[in-house]
């Protein structure tokens, strides 16, 4: 379905393989393969791939998610590329953006400019500041961090772990050397 009229209210009869192109989009209990607008606006709702300037999501799921502002309210999302992402009592697999606010989110991989997290929990954050309330992940690596962490692999502890893998790996390699020239 492609058209440059906006799409307003439930759209419950599209099936999973369509593609929707228009300029401002509205889904209610909708599932569509791709969207592509310059808005895009679900509730309980389903897309494989998103594609557009703003997308809002609430009690949603998105395989992938392209957008410049992207707000996720108890939804997925698999991935999302974004410049501005806000996710709140969501789930996202990975997050590449330039600024993210995650409340009360789970995100597996964010790599990121700037990240202010409050309740949330991150599998690996990346990014050039985080500030935050509680700042919950297992690995982060981070220029600047204004908050309490929690974390179980920082960058000082990375740096480490590193440099110990490096010269326990050298050493072995070192062994195994020594052992072959003797036989």
């Amino acid at each position: 379905m492609s058209t440059n009229q906006p799409i307003e209210g439930d759209q419950e009869s599209q099936s999973a393989s369509e593609e929707v192109e228009a300029e401002a989009i509205n889904f209610n209990q909708t599932s569509v393969e791709s969207v592509k607008a310059e808005i895009v606006r679900m509730r309980l709702s389903a897309a494989g791939q998103v594609t557009a300037s703003e997308v809002e999501l609430r009690q949603s799921a998105v395989q992938q998610l392209e957008t410049q502002n992207a707000g996720l309210e108890q939804s997925a999302a698999a991935a999302v590329m974004s410049g501005q992402v806000n996710v709140a009592d969501s789930v996202v697999g990975v997050v590449q953006s330039d600024q993210v606010s995650a409340t009360d989110s789970a995100v597996g991989i964010m790599y990121a400019t700037t990240v202010e997290t409050n309740q949330g929990r991150t599998g690996i954050l990346v990014a050039r500041q985080v500030q935050g309330e509680s700042i919950k992940t297992a690995v982060l690596l981070a220029g600047n961090v204004e908050g309490p962490v929690e974390t179980a692999l920082d960058t000082p502890r990375a740096l480490l772990a590193g440099l110990a893998a490096g010269m326990g790996a050298g050493l072995v390699l070192l062994i195994g050397s020594l052992a072959r020239r003797r036989r």
